[in-house]
């Protein structure tokens, strides 16, 4: 009798599994669903006077590199880390290097400054400071300047500037208060590559950060390139130096002649190498994550191109 009865229910049985089956895989693909209407209608729902670099559906974050040739992307949905190449659209590996991420500042489209230590040397917590190669994930030593031998009273040795002055680069970082000069021949000469930082100075005459070491370059004489693209302690020129775009929009270099009026300070990444836009992402609002509820998550954004409008 219970076996007929079973029998009997056993079509009921099954039509609700398959229903508890199917609202199971709609509550998992309805998140899925939601995301990529949502980062295409992104892609579609764009400025005026921008095109997409970097769909929103990978969920990309955007890092400059002077001289605009490249873009460094990382996309948090595929967990993909390349650089991308703004003449070509190519995508270029980059080196497999733990400290890249975390503590990568770029100087060229080859170049990283790997960040180390404030510490001095022999500190447990000391980690030296790096040139990493991105053509063949060599890591090379930066000279720091900070602690050498200083002159009587703790004062900064002038003697060590000759370092910039016969160096073939040099890059100053406004919002990390550092310079690095590098020769031509900086990989197999370990004197000619070092960093230098503000604090060695040992006095501050300006307010604005990095000032103190662009007005030591100036007085040096020396050629320097701003690797800083936040914006915050200095403005950032196109390759050609011709623009300079600031926190409140695009202008002619060495004037005050507005070229674009548009809020920079938080969504400039890069310059285009032929100085034809620049790289852009707007900042993004906060959904709920569903079903997972963990929180709140960030709206997918594009990676953008804001054209400089013809002169």
């Amino acid at each position: 009798m219970i076996r007929i009865d079973f029998v009997k229910r056993k079509p009921l049985f099954i039509k609700i599994l398959t229903a508890l089956l199917l609202i199971s895989l709609c509550c998992l693909s309805l998140p899925s669903i939601l995301f990529w209407r949502l980062c295409r209608k992104q892609d579609r729902d764009i400025p005026t006077n921008t095109e997409v670099i970097v769909s929103a559906c990978a969920r990309p974050r955007a890092t400059g590199v002077p001289g605009g040739e490249v873009l460094f992307v990382r996309e948090i949905r595929t967990r993909k880390t390349y650089l991308l190449d703004l003449k070509t659209d190519e995508k270029r590996a980059v080196p497999n290097d733990p400290l890249l991420l975390d503590r990568g500042e770029f100087l060229s489209s080859v170049l990283v400054w790997l960040e180390g230590s404030l510490v001095q040397p022999g500190h447990i917590n000391y980690q030296p400071h790096y040139i990493l190669d991105l053509n063949d994930g060599t890591r090379y030593e930066l000279l720091d300047l900070d602690w050498l031998p200083r002159l009587e009273g703790g004062k900064f040795d002038p003697k060590y500037f000759a370092y910039f002055q016969s160096a073939e680069w040099v890059f100053l970082h406004h919002s990390k208060k550092t310079v690095i000069a590098l020769t031509s021949d900086f990989r197999t000469n370990q004197n000619g590559r070092v960093i230098f930082s503000e604090f060695s100075l040992g006095h501050v005459t300006s307010n604005k950060t990095g000032d103190l070491l662009e007005h030591l370059m100036k007085d040096l004489e020396v050629d320097y390139q701003i690797v800083d693209f936040s914006l915050y302690h200095a403005d950032v020129p196109s390759p050609t130096g011709r623009y300079m775009v600031r926190g409140d929009g695009i202008y002619l270099a060495g004037t005050n002649t507005l070229v674009m009026d548009r809020d920079m300070g938080f969504y400039f990444r890069g310059w285009y190498y032929d100085e034809s836009g620049v790289v852009f992402q707007e900042g993004g609002t906060y959904l709920i994550k569903f079903p997972e509820a963990h929180g709140y998550y960030p709206t997918p954004i594009p990676i953008l191109k804001l054209r400089i409008p013809a002169p």
